[in-house]
Formats: C-alpha cells, sequence, structure tokens
C-alpha cells in the first residue's frame, strides 16, 4: 500500500485501510490498538486476526523496523518512533475520534528549595526555542491553555 497522507486521518479512510491491510503490527506495550482504536472504528472483530504484537523494546524490533523489512503491511506506534526509521511512510496522526490525547505536564513543589532552578527545564520544554526539535522529534509543542 503506498504512503498517502489521508488514509487514517479520517475515520472512514482509517476503516477503509485497515479492512484492505494484509498485516498489522502494534506494540505489545499497550492495550489501545485491540482494545480502543479497533473498537472506536468499528472493525475489531474483522482485523484483530491480520495484527500481531511487536515485543518492544525487549526484542530490539521495534513496530516500524517490521514495516520496514516488509513483515507488517500497517504499524502502530508513536510517531516519534515511527519517524526516523528508513524505509517507513509516515502517513499521518490519527482521527482525535479514534484515539485519545496525551499530555505531558511538568511541576515544581512548593516545597523545592531551588524552585527557580526546577522551573528552568519546564520554562525551556514550554518556550519557543524547543519547539522546533519538539517537532522534529514528531510530537506536538506545548500549547497556552
Amino acid at each position: 500500500m503506498p504512503a498517502k497522507r489521508g488514509l487514517v486521518s479520517r475515520v472512514e479512510s482509517f476503516k477503509t485501510t485497515l479492512l484492505a491491510a494484509r498485516s498489522i503490527a502494534g506494540s505489545d506495550s499497550g492495550t489501545d490498538l485491540n482494545t480502543t482504536l479497533y473498537a472506536r472504528s468499528g472493525v475489531a472483530d474483522r482485523v484483530e486476526v491480520q495484527t500481531r504484537k511487536v515485543r518492544w523494546p525487549n526484542s530490539g524490533k521495534p513496530v516500524a523496523a517490521e514495516v520496514a523489512r516488509g513483515e507488517a503491511q500497517i504499524g502502530f506506534q508513536q510517531v516519534s518512533e515511527l519517524i526516523h526509521v528508513p524505509g517507513v511512510g509516515y502517513v499521518g496522526a490519527l482521527s482525535a475520534a479514534l484515539q485519545p490525547g496525551f499530555t505531558f505536564a511538568g511541576t515544581v513543589a512548593t516545597t523545592a528549595k531551588q524552585a527557580e532552578a526546577a522551573m528552568a527545564p519546564i520554562r525551556f520544554l514550554s518556550s519557543p526555542a524547543a519547539a522546533t526539535a519538539i517537532t522534529r522529534a514528531g510530537l506536538a509543542p506545548a500549547t497556552k491553555p
């Protein structure tokens, strides 16, 4: 299947892509693929049989490497673990209707002895200066609430 953007960003396109796939790989470290993603898309009973769990990182074989070697036609893993693997075409983020959003947060305890120093990395990671590196890594930079 050629790597085309839009194959997974809309729910109907995602379902069609999954149903057409001969093989799908996902990390065994999470359960969202089978319990949430497939269920929300309404195809769980039809695509579970062609999905296999990849033991990562213990096996040293990330999902993206399995796709690059042709052992799976489609792979699901965090964007940051897919985009830098040669031989893999990243087709885009999944529809927000199908997956939960993830947010990382940082805080400093009110009892911190060096609160200003503890805030420095948090300030940097939420600054425009860090946004380019964060985006290049396949993540989304911080936004103001």
